[in-house]
């Protein structure tokens, strides 16, 4: 195996690692504010729905299909038509997600 490899993978270990001990102290302090009653799993609920949303629009399908479009624009090597086309798929989402967002908020 090879060392770059292996400093890699400690690397996200570690970082895991930290991950899972501020999230442990994020629900202890979750707990220590507002106890294990309904106002602390509303809270929680809250903070799940922009989690989901960016699952759906960030790293989902979009992501998958997005990132091929984009490489074939950036090859065609005309820099404003790849700047053009960002700015429309970034506005275009944007306004998406907002408008999904007011739909969550009012539901």
């Amino acid at each position: 195996m090879s060392r770059k490899l292996l400093k890699s993978g400690v690397i996200v270990s570690f970082m895991t690692f930290i991950s899972r001990i501020l999230g442990l102290v994020r629900d202890a302090v979750i707990a220590n504010l507002m106890g294990a009653g309904a106002n602390a799993d509303v809270f929680l609920f809250a903070n799940k729905i922009p989690n989901f949303l960016r699952r759906l629009f960030a790293e989902g399908a979009f992501a998958q299909a997005f990132i091929p479009v984009l490489t074939d624009v950036k090859n065609e090597g005309d820099e404003n038509h790849l700047r053009e086309f960002i700015a429309k798929v970034s506005g275009s989402l944007g306004v998406v997600v907002t408008i999904v967002t007011i739909i969550g908020v009012v539901a």
